[in-house]
């Protein structure tokens, strides 16, 4: 098994260590103690592509596949499962920087111990309800935040 980067994937990382340098070498420390980021760095990030790595083409990603699927966190479920309608709805945005996806597993009574979460999804007629309670990540909380259970 070849578990060495493709030319492409090369390029890729070049290129955000590159952005990485240039935009986020002297604003870093500062953005972890806020727990914040600027948005307009991830509207650049999502112009360079380095966004929408994993989503499919037609979605507005590059398509390259799961080893670059960190910073597309949460994509994988709408390409496997979204309707069309979905895919475009929540994957573009990513894709282009528009948005960012995340996720919440912390609740009231479980912490993040996801054996022990409760909130679930039941079929109400013809649609899932959500019973339960997450807690908001400090992380995700800003405009254009894509969550989902």
């Amino acid at each position: 098994m070849d578990f060495e980067l493709t030319k492409e994937q090369q390029d890729i990382r070049r290129a955000a260590r590159e952005f990485a340098h240039g935009e986020l070498k002297d604003i870093a420390a500062e953005c972890d103690q806020n727990e914040t980021y600027p948005p307009e760095l991830i509207k650049k990030a999502g112009e360079l592509g380095f966004l929408g790595t994993f989503i499919d083409e037609a979605y507005g990603g590059a398509g390259l596949g799961q080893q670059l699927c960190s910073v597309s966190f949460g994509a994988e479920e709408f390409l496997l499962f979204g309707t069309e309608e979905q895919k475009r709805k929540y994957l573009t945005p990513v894709a282009e920087g528009n948005a960012i996806m995340g996720f919440s597993i912390t609740e009231p009574d479980a912490g993040s111990d996801t054996l022990s979460a409760s909130t679930g999804a039941v079929l109400d007629g013809n649609e899932y309800r959500i019973n339960g309670a997450k807690e908001v990540e400090k992380m995700i909380i800003g405009r254009n935040v894509i969550g989902r259970l």
